[in-house]
């Protein structure tokens, strides 16, 4: 009995033994598994899938041959390099930066113009990116860092000055009468202005003061429309102011045949068609009541022909400014 008992002691000593060693290999082989990962990798226009143990990015991208120069990053896909995890290759190119009238030509791995400025202390409020801050690193490519600037000022200004029209119903359609001269006012508004690199790009108008008000100019205006001629009152369209000669029936032809193919008379007048078409009756004072019913080479724009019954008629009249009354139908 004495003999036995020792055996059994070393019997279940082996046996824990053992399986401490079998727990210590499995806990080994289980965590050599869960360390094997399986990465993608984004280099040089390829994509490839490595199985690693390793957690150091420049390791697994050398063990799968790819080789980093000088100026080339990467990026990885996640916060800390696990399984499924892509760790994407960024070239050096070369980009030119132009800051403040300065333009500098270098190599950059960055992957972005805005990681590009913050390296290079670029990225703040007062610098605008062109191309902006999310575009994509591209050979060759011309990089703007602008510096923004502003500055509040005040200036001032005049106010123009409103054209009051008054209707007054005895004066004639189409004639103005000054009844007040305006007057310009003067406001001081303050502006806040935008530069770009120095010049001024915009700007925008925070408050306005007026410092002298304006003073409305005042202009009576005509609305009467009827002249009152020798056979009645008559209603009429417009007035135009022309120049006006004379001539006999027989001056436009032998015959005194207007252009309209009426007998040339007194009451028939030469115009041109394109400021008062033929047919249009017309009142003119001194002359009286007239149609237009002929024309003439002679007759250009506001100009207008008179028809006279005699010849010491039409010397008296010569060449004078008539006022012509354009009759309603």
């Amino acid at each position: 009995m004495n003999n036995t008992q020792p055996k059994n002691s070393q019997s279940k000593g082996r046996m824990m033994a053992l399986i401490a060693a079998l727990i210590t290999v499995l806990l080994l082989a289980t965590g050599f598994i869960w360390a094997n990962k399986k990465v993608h990798i984004a280099a040089d226009g390829g994509n490839l899938v490595v199985s690693t143990y390793h957690s150091n990015p420049n390791d697994i991208l050398a063990k799968a041959g790819v080789v980093l120069g000088p100026q080339d990053e990467y990026r990885i896909s996640t916060p800390k390099l696990i399984s499924g995890s892509t760790i994407t290759v960024y070239r050096a190119v070369p980009v030119t930066v132009v800051y403040q009238g300065v333009s500098k030509t270098f190599n950059t791995g960055k992957p972005t113009v805005g990681e590009l400025a913050d390296s290079l202390g670029l990225l703040n409020s007062s610098t605008k990116l062109v191309p902006n801050a999310d575009e994509k690193i591209q050979a060759g490519m011309q990089i703007q860092a602008i510096k923004l600037s502003e500055q509040i000022i005040e200036r001032t200004e005049n106010v123009p000055y409103q054209v009051v029209h008054q209707p007054d119903s005895t004066l004639e359609k189409g004639v103005e009468e000054l009844v007040e001269e305006g007057r310009a006012g003067v406001k001081i508004v303050t502006v806040k202005q935008h530069f770009a690199d120095g010049v001024q790009a915009s700007e925008e108008v925070i408050e306005e003061k007026v410092k002298e008000p304006s003073k409305p100019k005042i202009v009576r205006l005509g609305t009467r429309d009827v002249v009152e001629t020798s056979r009645g009152t008559h209603r009429f369209k417009r007035v135009e102011w022309m120049e006006a000669t004379a001539y006999l029936p027989t001056d436009g032809s032998p015959e005194g045949i207007t252009a309209t193919g009426i007998p040339a008379r007194r009451g028939i007048v030469a115009v041109d068609p394109d400021v008062i078409p033929l047919g249009t009756r017309v009142y003119i004072p001194g002359y009286g009541l007239a149609l237009a019913a002929d024309t003439g080479g002679a007759i250009n724009g506001n100009t207008v022909d008179l028809c006279m019954e005699s010849s010491s008629e039409a010397w008296r009249f010569g060449r004078r400014m008539v006022k012509v009354y354009v009759l309603a139908e």
